[in-house]
């Protein structure tokens, strides 16, 4: 499959829960993110192309303000992960207002993965 993501994946050492806000559902643990989108990790195999509003808890650092980020989003992609109870579920941001941008930013940056290049 042709690789189309614009900005570079950045894998997070910390993993926050995310649950669809309607519901209240759990969908499952944040493993990937950029300012585009994010990736979970979960239990559930959710329609692509769907619309709906997530929460993302923030990890307990003095930086974030709230506990939580809510977020519109679209199902853009499921598949199965290695774990065959598990799927990996992308989504894309609809929006994201000014104010989220740095809390985003600032989750990738303190709990990226750090690997090392290996030329």
């Amino acid at each position: 499959m042709e690789e189309r993501r614009k900005l570079p994946r950045k894998y997070l050492m910390a993993y926050s829960s995310v649950y669809e806000q309607s519901t209240g559902k759990m969908l499952g643990y944040l493993s990937d993110l950029t300012l585009a989108g994010l990736m979970v990790i979960g239990k559930e195999k959710l329609e692509i192309g769907r619309e709906t509003e997530i929460r993302i808890d923030l990890p307990e650092i003095p930086v974030f303000k709230e506990n939580s980020l809510q977020i519109s989003v679209r199902i853009i992609w499921v598949q199965p992960d290695i774990d065959p109870r598990l799927n990996n579920i992308g989504f894309n941001f609809i929006e994201l207002s000014e104010e989220q941008k740095p809390i985003i930013l600032e989750m990738i940056e303190t709990y990226e993965f750090r690997r090392a290049d290996n030329g």
